[in-house]
């Protein structure tokens, strides 16, 4: 079912959700406002956009030309709908295209890369145990894995261009040996808390393709307070 969403607290935003297909989280808005945007970024790609919220967030942000790219076909039609409901067309574009094919047509074609990739290996168990295809493939990498991503991303970047992604803080090494390989450097990470007594639980992590040394390692991001609610600093990015 389709249902229409005030984007949080970003005033004017908008946009479509389907329940039987995966909701935009917490994550997607993190990874928006972790991108350092600088004027050399005019060309920003969103791999697996989803519904398009990546890019209705960081539209507000930058005046770039925005690519997103999906491979499912009935994610493309929502995050078209949602492109019109909030009159982003002339910025953000929306393609129907599997990362790794779209990214053997681009190489070297952005300055940004920005993924919220699927954080669960092929047969791994999760909490949540899904039977919808399309929840499966938006959660699992059945369609494209943790090094594939990262492959293409460097493909697509310029040189000295940006790749930012968030995953589950407990793959890093694997990401950090995966940057290495496909020549992106970590220059910036963040490690995400549910609760200041918790482990991590995703980090949030900058590349830079043929970048310098040298890593900066932000403070810890408590999203949630003992009673639940969200930390000072998490209300801060729902905040235009």
């Amino acid at each position: 079912m389709k249902v229409l969403n005030d984007l949080l607290g970003y005033e004017n935003l908008q946009l479509y959700q389907d329940d039987t297909m995966f909701s935009f989280t917490l994550d997607s808005i993190l990874l928006a406002r972790f991108i350092n945007f600088n004027k050399r970024m005019t060309k920003i790609v969103d791999f697996g956009t989803n519904n398009g919220v990546i890019p209705l967030i960081i539209s507000r942000y930058t005046t770039a030309a925005i690519t997103g790219v999906e491979i499912n076909s009935q994610a493309v039609v929502l995050a078209q709908e949602n492109m019109s409901l909030n009159e982003l067309n002339h910025q953000v574009k929306i393609v129907n295209d599997d990362i790794k094919v779209f990214a053997k047509k681009n190489i070297h074609g952005f300055d940004l890369v920005v993924c919220n990739p699927p954080f669960f290996e092929v047969g791994e168990k999760t909490k949540t145990r899904e039977t919808n295809p399309l929840m499966v493939d938006a959660r699992h990498e059945t369609l494209i894995n943790l090094a594939e991503i990262i492959q293409s991303a460097s493909l697509c970047l310029n040189n000295k261009g940006v790749f930012v992604m968030v995953h589950r803080a407990q793959r890093t090494g694997e990401i950090i040996e995966l940057f290495h390989q496909y020549h992106l450097v970590v220059k910036r990470l963040r490690f995400v808390y549910s609760k200041s007594k918790y482990e991590a639980k995703t980090v949030l992590i900058e590349g830079q393709k043929q970048g310098n040394k040298g890593v900066e390692i932000l403070p810890a991001l408590i999203a949630h307070n003992d009673d639940e609610t969200y930390s000072d600093e998490i209300l801060e990015f729902f905040r235009d």
